[in-house]
């Protein structure tokens, strides 16, 4: 199969065009600018330059393609980014892929929670999947739980930004930048770590390298055609079990500081009217605060067996160099 990879240079989309090419399907990625994506043109993949934030370059990128994977979100938005346009352009990207008659989009997702609606990026991406759905495309909307390289580094640590060149946290930011300088390493400088809600919430947490080989499996398995599926990782963690993983590794006692959601909910609001991308990010950590993934391992798309744990994911992390890699 010839697959699109939607947002090639991002963390996952990176991932997934590797994992795509290992399964021995043919790459196109798309970037917004062909400098963004040298390392993918070396590692086989086409290389097209689209952006969602404009209708140009999309009917080429889509000419002869089997199936689409959608990466690319606006959840941490670089700067100048405007998270409505890059929505509006998910959206007429799938109506673009039904009009190429494409034969499976796989639309990246998040799990459900009971403030949905009163988040807008979650918000949105509920309107996705049904705009998916409505569009009549063959599909398969995968649903993950935290991704480790996100929210454990989320939680006041860099260790999980180690050797991530695409790091989603990572990105040229201002708000984010801010975050890291801040509270970017209050777990290994403090043993303190920063919870969004209760610390007895249980997630299945997986890795991005996960989540691509599940993405890679979607584009083709009949048993995901026109299901929402959920991936978990390889076990259920609370927070408290994802301090005690931080303290074996960095040999130091780690205690949680916990939020509220109507905290997160709170600064949300004051924010929305002077500043979009705080907002975003408070109500994101409103969201994480009301959101649980007891899930099942694999969902049917990874073996179980060989997904990357928590334990192991920060005890490799931290073997690398502490200097994080520059992402553009």
């Amino acid at each position: 199969m010839r697959v699109l990879v939607v947002g090639a240079n991002g963390q996952l989309g990176s991932r997934s065009c590797g994992a795509l090419l290992a399964a021995g399907h043919e790459v196109r990625g798309t970037v917004r600018s062909f400098d963004r994506g040298g390392s993918l043109a070396a590692a086989g993949v086409e290389v097209v330059e689209a952006d969602l934030t404009t209708a140009q370059g999309w009917p080429q990128a889509l000419d002869d393609v089997d199936a689409v994977l959608l990466t690319a979100n606006a959840v941490a938005p670089r700067s100048g980014d405007r998270p409505a346009e890059v929505a509006a352009g998910c959206r007429r990207l799938v109506d673009d892929a039904a009009r190429a008659g494409i034969r499976r989009f796989v639309l990246v997702s998040v799990p459900e929670t009971a403030v949905d609606d009163k988040v807008p990026a979650i918000r949105e991406r509920r309107a996705l999947e049904q705009h998916v759905i409505d569009a009549g495309l063959p599909h398969a909307i995968v649903r993950f739980p935290p991704f480790m390289e996100c929210w454990l580094a989320l939680v006041g640590s860099s260790l999980p930004l180690r050797g991530e060149p695409n790091a989603t946290i990572g990105r040229p930011s201002p708000f984010l930048r801010q975050f890291r300088r801040r509270a970017g390493t209050l777990v290994e400088r403090r043993g303190v770590m920063l919870v969004s809600g209760p610390a007895s919430h249980g997630h299945a947490f997986i890795s991005v390298d996960d989540v691509a080989t599940a993405c890679a499996s979607a584009v083709d398995a009949p048993e995901v055609l026109n299901r929402v599926v959920e991936v978990g990782g390889p076990e259920v963690l609370t927070w408290t079990d994802v301090a005690e993983a931080f303290g074996r590794v960095l040999g130091r006692k780690v205690r949680i500081l916990s939020t509220p959601g109507v905290v997160y909910a709170a600064l949300s609001s004051v924010s929305a009217p002077v500043a979009e991308v705080p907002a975003a990010t408070f109500g994101l950590n409103r969201y994480m605060a009301s959101c649980q993934t007891p899930w099942a391992p694999g969902g049917g798309l990874v073996e179980p067996a060989g997904m990357v744990t928590v334990g192991s994911f920060l005890a490799a992390k931290a073997d690398l160099p502490e200097q994080l890699p520059t992402v553009a």
